[in-house]
C-alpha cells in the first residue's frame, strides 16, 4: 500500500468507525472494532487493487493496517475508551511492593 492508498482506506474506515459509534456501539468495544474495520478495509483494499496476496506484500499490507487503525483510533479515542483497564486496576501480586524500602537509621 502506498500512501495514497492509506489515505483514500482510512476516510472510508474512519467514517464507517463514526457511523458505528454514532450506532450506538460502546465506547469499551472500540478498540476492537477499530482494529476489526481496519483489516476489513486493508483487506478489501488488496482484494479490489490485486488479484492475489502475496508474501512479498505482507508487510506492506501490515503496515497499511496499523496505519488505518490508527487513524481511525481517534474516532473511539483510545485513551479514554481503554481507562476502564486503569481505573479497575488490581493490588500488586503478594511479594510486589508489599514493603516500603526504608533508609537505616545511620544512613540519615
Amino acid at each position: 500500500m502506498d500512501g495514497q492508498a492509506i489515505i483514500t482506506v482510512s476516510a472510508a474506515v474512519v467514517a464507517l468507525t463514526q457511523l458505528i459509534k454514532w450506532s450506538g456501539l460502546p465506547d469499551k468495544l472500540g478498540p476492537l472494532s477499530v482494529l476489526v474495520l481496519a483489516a476489513v478495509g486493508v483487506a478489501g483494499w488488496g482484494w479490489s487493487h490485486e488479484t492475489t496476496y502475496e508474501r512479498a506484500k505482507a508487510f506492506e499490507y501490515f503496515a497499511g493496517w496499523i496505519a488505518v487503525a490508527t487513524s481511525a483510533a481517534g474516532v473511539f479515542g483510545f485513551t479514554r475508551a481503554g481507562t476502564d483497564a486503569v481505573t479497575s486496576a488490581r493490588k500488586p501480586p503478594a511479594g510486589a511492593a508489599q514493603n516500603l524500602t526504608e533508609k537505616p537509621d545511620d544512613a540519615r
